[in-house]
């Protein structure tokens, strides 16, 4: 195994550890004003949605590791990394349309608001572009060359 192979299976590992914290950590945070603490009003169980993209994460490292032995399973980290930032993209469009994402708060001049994000997206994000670079490190490098592809000189020296 080249460093090459080791860094794209350890991406692929970081993307799914990023994964796993992302869906651990709420998508809102409220701040108040009054006493900077976050806050945050969710602590139950993981949804479906949620179960989901820690399965498809799964699915991006073992894309990574099935690319050892074929080059194209590459291509099951690339998807995984597109389906997680979809759900991270999709999941802030929805709360910020909703605008469930803005927050008010007073200042000296009147009031004023802001969008606040939780952990998550950017956990998400994170963990998606790590699964990027560990399955297009591994498109790149192809299938892992331990073996010499080279004739060596004395080889071909019987055969005239």
């Amino acid at each position: 195994m080249n460093g090459r192979t080791a860094l794209s299976i350890a991406l692929s590992v970081v993307g799914l550890a990023a994964v796993v914290a992302g869906i651990h950590q709420e998508l809102l945070e409220f701040r108040p004003v009054y006493d900077a603490t976050v806050e945050t009003g969710w602590g139950g169980p993981l949804n479906h949605e949620e179960r989901l993209l820690a399965r498809v994460a799964v699915v991006g490292v073992l894309g990574v590791v099935a690319s050892l032995r074929w080059r194209r399973g590459a291509l099951g980290a690339v998807a995984a990394s597109g389906v997680v930032l979809f759900y991270a993209a999709k999941a802030v469009g929805h709360y910020a349309a909703d605008g469930s994402l803005y927050t008010g708060f007073s200042v000296a001049g009147g009031d004023a608001g802001r969008f606040v994000l939780g952990a998550e997206p950017y956990w998400l994000v994170l963990g998606a572009a790590c699964l990027l670079a560990g399955g297009v490190a591994r498109l790149s490098t192809g299938r892992n060359r331990t073996a010499s592809t080279t004739v060596p000189a004395d080889a071909d020296a019987g055969i005239n």
